[in-house]
């Protein structure tokens, strides 16, 4: 039987002769995340793509179980996390949603939701959710054909979330301090704080977003006000409160889209979305949870123009595949 020594060397000579592929896949899986998160209008912070380096491959291919065994026996096909992907958001229940589409566009082998296993246990310590992920051979994302199969792994957290454990990786897995009650102590104390504080963005969002609303009227009494950005983030939040917020600079893209379309008032904007059934939109394109104000609005509109707004938006933005995306979204609605 082959010793272990021999399994880790050819291994890792294996391994550096897949980094050119691993690294392409890397950047492909990456991009089309980037799209999906950006088509469903979900508000987060930043996606990183990365394939694990050599150094840490064979670290990993070291580790013992607590019986002493190799707890990667066969080497490269039991890692999961060759390549990794980390998805930084700013607030904590927008998680689960990213987590939903995700599973909608890839293979999903493995759901860990650390957060809700914590608290579930009363534990307190390292929070986020993981998936294993795996490029489908059907509904490929674009970009992602020839590597179909690839399975990588994927981190979602909050920005405090990772901050923690980046912090703790350093400390703990590097060798920068001996484990001891005092270091555990203070890591529980601040895993507790970071907790609350996620709570407290969570409550200001909600905030915000009540107050936003209630702005909006200010703006409605000038009917002849151009439209800007920050005023459709406030009609959007007063009409669409049950939705989740779009990244910021996506509300000035659609007030491009809406001049596009001959809208460009407070008035034009207020009858347009004023009446829309977004229900009926919601339900048409069976989304998995509730989408983003700027893709559903993006959705109304579609539906409303059809083809014409197509033809008009089809260019707006830094989506080569949008013309592609709306001929098939107009397909869905027309079914």
């Amino acid at each position: 039987m082959e010793d272990h020594d021999s399994v880790i060397a050819r291994s890792l000579e294996h391994y550096r002769a897949l980094l050119p592929r691993l690294n392409a896949a890397s950047d492909a899986i990456g991009d089309a995340i980037r799209a999906r998160l950006r088509d469903d209008g979900l508000n987060h912070h930043t996606v990183q793509a990365r394939v694990k380096d050599p150094d840490s491959v064979k670290e990993k291919l070291d580790r013992l179980t607590a019986d002493g065994r190799f707890k990667y026996e066969r080497g490269l096909e039991q890692l999961n996390d060759l390549i990794g992907v980390r998805i930084i958001m700013f607030l904590e229940p927008d998680i689960a949603d990213v987590a939903t589409a995700l599973k909608g566009q890839f293979n999903c082998r493995e759901d860990d939701d650390k957060t809700s296993s914590q608290r579930r246990n009363g534990q307190i310590g390292y929070a986020g959710r993981h998936l294993i992920l795996e490029v489908p051979a059907g509904n490929v994302p674009v970009g992602c054909h020839t590597f179909i199969g690839e399975r990588f792994e994927v981190q979602i957290r909050t920005v405090l979330q990772h901050a923690w454990a980046a912090f703790e990786h350093d400390i703990r897995y590097k060798g920068l301090a001996e484990a001891n009650a005092e270091v555990d102590r203070a890591f529980t104390m601040a895993s507790t704080l970071i907790e609350l504080a996620d709570a407290q963005f969570s409550a200001i969002n909600d905030i915000v977003k009540r107050r936003q609303a209630e702005s909006t009227a200010e703006f409605a009494a000038n009917p002849a006000t151009e439209l800007t950005g920050d005023i459709l983030h406030d009609m959007l939040a007063r009409l669409l409160s049950e939705h989740p917020r779009s990244q910021a600079r996506q509300y000035g893209w659609l007030g491009d889209v809406l001049a596009a379309n001959g809208v460009r008032t407070v008035a034009e904007a207020e009858k347009l979305f004023g009446a829309a059934d977004w229900s009926g939109v919601a339900k048409r394109m069976d989304y998995k949870f509730p989408a983003g104000h700027v893709r559903i609005a993006d959705d109304f509109l579609l539906k409303t123009w059809g083809a014409d707004y197509i033809a008009r938006t089809k260019s707006l933005g830094d989506d080569p595949k949008r013309e592609a995306k709306l001929t098939y979204r107009l397909e869905r609605m027309q079914d």
